[in-house]
């Protein structure tokens, strides 16, 4: 009778999160330092599913803000701690960072964000942009990897790897980029945390690549455009994207 319970709760909760308008607005973090010279304004996205939303569903987006939560703070926590304000003669008066993002996907229970930041040290020689990713699905498996979205053993590691293998030496021949097949062997290998910089839409999952993670700096970002339907067979059907095959 407990099981039963819990899975009409459980389903209610999803059914109305489903039902639900899910809201997301744009908040600001500022925060500057005289003593250590640092200043950052990061941009985040934070959810909700309006006033009437049943109280487990706005425990729901409490989960998901958490998470977006951390990852921002993991973000701009070690830049904080890094900076310094030794009075070196430099250029800069400030180490200066900024987070942005933007929203890829929010729909079928499923959130992607692309996160970019850019930060400025006082004294580097240049500065720097990275991205990072938020995936999440609100009805299922929580905050996701790239592993999450397919079958265990259905080959979507190497297929994936393949795939972006193939597409990155294309495209450095086509901008007569030579002897930097090593950089895209080794950054695209079939190694899960290689393609965990990933955001979804209804047609393609994007793996996106940091800056010299398969290339060299001049090379800027690059991102890889996977078409669903050729990913179809390796979806997990009950997973957070088995809505695509169903």
């Amino acid at each position: 009778m407990k099981s039963i319970t819990a899975f009409v709760i459980v389903f209610l909760i999803t059914f109305s999160a489903y039902s639900q308008k899910l809201n997301i607005t744009s908040h600001t973090i500022k925060d500057s330092s005289s003593a250590k010279k640092y200043e950052i304004t990061a941009y985040y996205p934070q959810i909700d599913f309006g006033p009437d939303a049943l109280m487990g569903v706005r425990g729901m987006a409490m989960d998901i803000n958490i998470e977006i939560d951390s990852l921002v703070a993991h973000i701009i926590n070690p830049f904080k701690e890094q900076s310094s304000g030794e009075e070196i003669p430099c250029p800069q008066p400030l180490n200066n960072m900024e987070v942005n993002y933007t929203t890829l996907y929010k729909n079928n229970g499923y959130l992607s964000f692309l996160f970019e930041t850019y930060s400025s040290p006082r004294c580097a020689a240049h500065p720097m942009t990275f991205r990072t990713t938020f995936n999440y699905s609100y009805t299922g498996k929580g905050l996701l990897t790239v592993d999450s979205l397919f079958t265990p053993g259905s080959g979507w590691l190497e297929y994936i790897s393949k795939y972006c293998i193939n597409e990155l030496k294309s495209r450095a021949k086509k901008d007569q980029l030579d002897n930097i097949d090593d950089m895209i062997l080794s950054g695209a290998s079939a190694k899960p945390e290689n393609f965990n910089t990933f955001t979804v839409n209804d047609y393609t999952l994007d793996i996106h690549f940091n800056l010299y993670q398969v290339g060299p700096y001049v090379w800027g970002f690059q991102a890889v455009s996977i078409p669903w339907k050729d990913l179809l067979k390796m979806i997990d059907p009950q997973g957070p994207v088995g809505f695509l095959i169903k």
